[in-house]
C-alpha cells in the first residue's frame, strides 16, 4: 500500500473533485440531503396510511400541509438553513425508526415460517443502518460546523514525514494518517469503525 498513497482522496470524493472543493464536508451534505428527501417522501407515504380512514378532505388537507412541511424543510436543508438542521436529522431519525420497526417485522415473519420475508429483512436493515448512520452525523462537531459556513477548508495540521489528510469513510472525520501503515486493526477513533476493510488490505497485500 505504500505506493498507493498519492492515489488517496477524501473518501467519496472523485479524485477531480477534489481540486474543485477543499470543504470535504460537502458531498457529505449533498448525499444526507438526497436521503432526507427519500425519507421525506417515505414518511408522507407513512402519513398517508394512518389518515385513509378519516374523510376525503381531512386526508387531502392533512397530506397538503405535511407534504409542503416536508418540502419546505427538505429545500432549506439542502441550502443549509441553520433552523432545519435538527429537523432534518429528525425525519432522517424518524424514517430509520421506521425502517427498524419494519426489519423487526420481517424477521418475525422469517421465525414464524416466512423465508421469502428475508430479503424484506436485509433491505430495511439496510436501509435503517443507512438512516440512523446520516441522522446521528448530525451530532459530529466537523459536520455541525461545516453546515453552518464555519469550516470553509481543511484545518491546518501539521503532518509529518509520510503522513496525509483523508477522511474516515464511515463518519468523515478528518484523519492524518500514514497509508503504509494502515491496517485492519486500525479503526477510527471518532467513530470506532475500520478505516480499512480486510479485503481491500488483503488484496493490496496479494500485490
Amino acid at each position: 500500500m505504500a505506493d498507493r498513497a498519492d492515489e488517496m482522496v477524501i473518501a467519496g470524493m472523485k479524485p477531480h473533485s477534489y481540486a474543485n472543493s477543499i470543504n470535504p464536508f460537502h458531498r457529505l451534505h449533498k448525499g444526507i440531503a438526497f436521503i432526507l428527501f427519500v425519507d421525506s417522501i417515505i414518511l408522507l407515504l407513512i402519513t398517508s396510511q394512518i389518515v385513509s380512514g378519516f374523510p376525503s378532505s381531512t386526508q387531502t388537507t392533512v397530506l397538503g400541509v405535511f407534504a409542503a412541511v416536508l418540502m419546505i424543510n427538505w429545500l432549506a436543508y439542502r441550502n443549509k438553513h441553520p433552523l432545519v438542521y435538527w429537523p432534518g436529522a429528525a425525519v432522517i431519525g424518524i424514517a430509520g425508526l421506521f425502517f427498524a420497526l419494519n426489519a423487526l417485522f420481517s424477521l418475525y415473519s422469517v421465525a414464524t415460517g416466512s423465508i421469502s420475508a428475508f430479503l424484506w429483512v436485509f433491505l430495511f436493515s439496510w436501509a435503517m443502518l443507512g438512516s440512523f448512520r446520516r441522522s446521528l452525523s448530525h451530532f459530529h462537531q466537523g459536520y455541525k460546523k461545516a453546515y453552518r459556513g464555519q469550516v470553509e477548508s481543511l484545518p491546518g495540521l501539521e503532518l509529518e514525514l509520510g503522513e496525509m489528510l483523508a477522511a474516515c469513510p464511515h463518519c468523515m472525520a478528518i484523519l492524518a494518517i500514514r497509508p503504509d501503515l494502515l491496517n485492519p486493526k486500525d479503526d477510527c477513533p471518532y467513530c470506532k469503525m475500520p478505516l480499512v476493510s480486510s479485503k481491500l488490505a488483503a488484496r493490496y497485500e496479494e500485490e
